[in-house]
């Protein structure tokens, strides 16, 4: 995923518009964890609740993307995504899903 590259790529208006799209795919996400069969209880609220931290940063991006309070780069929000990735491997293709189908929504097209 070239995500920095991809959504730093966008205008103004479409990045806060990824993000606000984004929040709403994690959604989708979670409920997608909590309705597979195949994964235990403990590992689906541990996977809710690392979805729940990236839902968490997003909201607070696109705060900062209305009000333009501080920099926050998209090379900073993937070390994040990343790092939580890395924090709990299981939720790697959720949050994939997400990002991919908020990009394609946003533009239109994959991402690359």
């Amino acid at each position: 995923m070239r995500f920095a590259e991809s959504i730093g790529g966008l205008t103004g208006e479409r990045r806060l518009h990824f993000y606000e799209v984004l929040a709403h795919n994690l959604t989708d996400a979670i409920r997608g964890i909590w309705s597979n069969s195949g994964v235990g209880d403990a590992e689906k609220v541990e996977r809710m609740k690392w979805v729940n931290e990236v839902m968490h940063r997003v909201t607070a991006k696109v705060y900062v993307l209305r009000l333009n309070t501080h920099a926050w780069t998209e090379t900073d929000f993937e070390d994040m995504l990343l790092g939580y990735i890395q924090s709990h491997p299981g939720i790697a293709s959720d949050i994939g899903w997400a990002v991919r189908s908020s990009y394609r929504t946003v533009t239109g097209e994959e991402m690359g």
